[in-house]
């Protein structure tokens, strides 16, 4: 191991790194996938959904005044309950003071369902309509020491009337607080158990139901508590849960890049260590003591790699429980690490041991004397290419997607540079005051009073879903349609660069009835020449003409088609049905290249001086907004990239060992070669054309398995690049650059030596 220590090195850091990766993703997958696994019956337990127009998945589980209905009508359900689950960077007030704390509104029969105790007061937080509320025995502890809570006031008139048992963290519903609520928000059912769950799913789903005055709706459907963490698409976290997938393969695929690395060089090496091997046999070592020791210099390559890993781990802390939300100590995430890593050490001996077994089956002396197969070298050479080049590939072209989603021009509007005031006023102001002091700001180079148009593109407020029953060439077998409707004026349409695609934008001129229509509208119609067909909103309403047709925006996400909408003109009185009590201010504005941050502090000190009875202001950055829509996919480029680097760093090192072992081998035969004539030129032809073949080989498997691998990630995004032939000319162009160093350093140091010497130590 010291002989070869560059090598065992690189073997032990690879090893490391993957072994960390696969770990803490592993770790991180399991602990998705059992959230809500702890509570009784869980098994048992479904939420349901119902569905919605407005959310981009369809479906929503907020859900109004059904878990009684649900519990008549299906004797299947032995309990049903509704709560409402608290935001996730909730507070409370004590004392004036805010102080983070999770809130869980719940309605009475709360307890059937949850593991919750109630350690010492009165069920009163369980009342509807009452003040009262529990806390936790951990938050009480917390907040109030050794002080009895029961009595105390929260939020300035909620009462702690109890103290419950602590429920785990990890979970979809965590609390520190519990207060009444009504029949409202989350609907969690229990089923008997045995119950057959696709009949009922059928039956569920053909249910129509009415959840408050005329308003009925069917085809509801139901996922497992456990499984909503990773399945629901409107819970948002920091990195999708296929990313994280893709994250623990990768580790794995580390560990098998460096494993491979690992056992050719062993393999290798066991030739040139023959006149060793000899000695000990001839002072009496058996085959078993000399697998031994060889299976002990892999063993303590294995734990060398492990204690690095967990250093690596211990510096990874902190920003991995942050990023994953997983609620564990550093101890705990040691020992189910370590059980993982476990496990691909025993593979990884497995595989060990076969080998030494193998050569034990042709003896050890013979294996001794034998020459060394190379088919076993060039066949780990091509695995290590194949990952390494479909590692840089992949990493690559998601990269170009990414490019491409941003400066592409596909979205279907602007964003750069573009931000947005929101502000609740308890009374009306000044109309166009807001607009009037934004513009006053030197760095702010544009400003569209939005005032009753709900806020900028990425608030889904903007939008309200209408049903189109009545359109020009509608078809007899089609019932109608729903769209989204948004409210615009000229300046909004022109401030976010809309596209248009045939016909004519709104102006300022245009009567009310004319409108514009997206690209998915005018699929949903059934147009092929949409400019001037005519379309009625609403039962018995006054027909729109169709103006113009813009392009589909994707302003809540890459993954879901856009739905049709259309965009009506704002009329004067911009407030419309909104209550005389309280106000929304919306401004919108473009400023310089790199004054964001000025900006903001300006439009801070100017609201704190002009708004100071304001309810509420949120400041926002257009391009801040769409990074979060990608805010997953970057995470997993940047990951890509690291190991990507450390793919190929693996797979350099690897190649120098080879080559520094196959010139040792062959030391002989290059000597005679340059005796008979052959110059060192010749020779590193000679060696080039072997490893040229094995990137060939490497290259051909990596780009079509990376193509593949590709082509179905591609399928989830609404806009997809293409997949550019200089992408694979770039990579390999790269890679064979790479080879040729190492390959011709190492056989040109080998050429240059005096053949006579050679021979002679021969």
């Amino acid at each position: 191991m010291w002989k070869y220590k560059t090598q065992t090195l690189i073997s032990v850091l690879g090893l490391a790194i993957g072994f960390t990766c696969f770990a803490l993703a592993t770790l991180w997958i399991r602990y998705e996938m059992t959230y809500d696994s702890f509570l009784k019956n869980a098994k048992q337990l479904y939420v349901i959904y119902k569905p919605d127009l407005i959310n981009n998945s369809g479906y929503t589980r907020d859900i109004d005044n059904l878990a009684s209905q649900l519990k008549e009508t299906f004797p299947e359900i032995t309990n049903a309950i509704s709560l409402n689950p608290s935001y996730k960077y909730a507070k409370i007030t004590i004392d004036g003071v805010e102080i983070p704390a999770s809130t869980l509104t719940v309605d009475s029969t709360f307890l059937t369902i949850f593991d919750v105790k109630v350690l010492e007061g009165s069920r009163d937080f369980l009342i509807r309509g009452s003040n009262k509320c529990a806390i936790t025995q951990s938050k009480a502890r917390q907040l109030f020491g050794d002080k009895h809570p029961i009595g105390e006031i929260i939020n300035n008139n909620e009462e702690i009337c109890a103290i419950v048992s602590d429920m785990s963290k990890h979970s979809n519903y965590p609390f520190d607080f519990i207060k009444p609520g009504g029949n409202w928000g989350h609907l969690i059912i229990e089923l008997l158990p045995g119950t057959n769950i696709k009949a009922f799913e059928k039956k569920l789903y053909a249910l129509k139901i009415r959840d408050w005055g005329d308003h009925f709706f069917d085809r509801m459907i139901m996922r497992p508590v456990t499984k909503i963490r990773y399945t629901d698409p409107e819970i948002i976290r920091e990195v999708n849960f296929q990313h994280i997938v893709i994250f623990s393969i990768s580790g794995l695929l580390i560990i098998l890049c460096s494993l491979f690395n690992y056992l050719t060089v062993f393999v290798s090496r066991f030739r040139i260590r023959q006149k060793e091997l000899a000695l000990r046999v001839v002072n009496g070592a058996s085959a078993g003591s000399l697998m031994t020791m060889l299976s002990v210099e892999f063993v303590l390559t294995l734990l060398a790699a492990v204690f690095l890993g967990c250093c690596l781990t211990l510096g990874l802390y902190r920003p991995f429980v942050t990023l994953s939300e997983i609620h564990m100590d550093l101890p705990s995430i040691y020992r189910e690490s370590l059980l993982y890593i476990s496990g691909v050490m025993l593979v990884s001996l497995l595989v060990f041991r076969l080998i030494l077994f193998i050569f034990r089956r042709r003896t050890l002396n013979l294996s001794i004397r034998r020459s060394n197969n190379n088919l076993s070298r060039k066949i780990s050479v091509i695995v290590q290419l194949v990952i390494s080049i479909g590692f840089a590939f992949c990493t690559l072209f998601i990269m170009k997607q990414m490019y491409f989603l941003h400066h592409g021009g596909v979205l279907g509007f602007s964003f750069q540079n573009r931000g947005s005031v929101m502000l609740w006023e308890p009374v009306l102001s000044g109309k166009g005051e807001l607009v009037n002091l934004i513009k006053q700001i030197p760095e702010i180079t544009d400003v569209v009073d939005a005032d009753g148009m709900g806020g900028d593109l990425f608030v889904p407020g903007m939008r309200s879903i209408n049903s189109i029953q009545s359109w020009d060439d509608k078809p007899v077998d089609v019932e109608g349609i729903h769209v989204e409707i948004m409210y615009v004026t000229p300046e909004f349409l022109s401030f976010h660069n809309l596209q248009l695609v045939e016909g004519e934008m709104l102006t300022e001129d245009d009567a009310e009835n004319l409108i514009l229509i997206n690209e998915s509208a005018v699929k949903a119609f059934g147009w092929r020449s949409p400019i001037g067909k005519k379309l009625e909103i609403g039962f018995g309403g006054n027909p729109y003409s169709v103006k113009g047709v813009v392009r589909n925006m994707y302003c809540f996400g890459l993954t879901v088609e856009a739905k049709p909408e259309i965009f009506l003109k704002a009329n004067d009185d911009r407030y419309g049905n909104l209550p005389r009590d309280a106000f929304i201010r919306v401004a919108l504005f473009k400023f310089g290249d790199g004054m964001w941050k000025t900006c903001r502090e300006k439009i801070d000190q100017m609201i704190n001086k002009e708004y100071t009875s304001a309810l509420g202001v949120i400041i926002s950055n257009s391009e801040e907004r769409f990074e979060e829509l990608l805010k997953s996919e970057n995470a997993l480029i940047k990951l890509l990239s690291f190991l990507s680097a450390i793919c190929v760093l693996i797979s350099v090192f690897g190649f120098v060992s080879l080559v520094s072992l196959t010139c040792e081998e062959r030391r002989k035969s290059i000597a005679i070669r340059k005796i008979n004539g052959a110059t060192s030129g010749d020779i590193l032809t000679m060696f080039f054309k072997e490893y040229s073949l094995l990137l060939i080989i490497g290259a051909v498997i990596a780009f079509t398995t990376g193509y593949f691998i590709m082509q179905r990630w591609l399928e989830h995004y609404v806009k997809q690049t293409d997949i550019p032939a200089w992408l694979f000319l770039f990579v390999f162009i790269v890679m064979a650059f790479v080879i040729v160093l190492c390959v011709g350093w190492q056989v040109y140091k080998t050429s240059i030596v005096n053949p006579a010497e050679v021979v002679k130590t021969e």
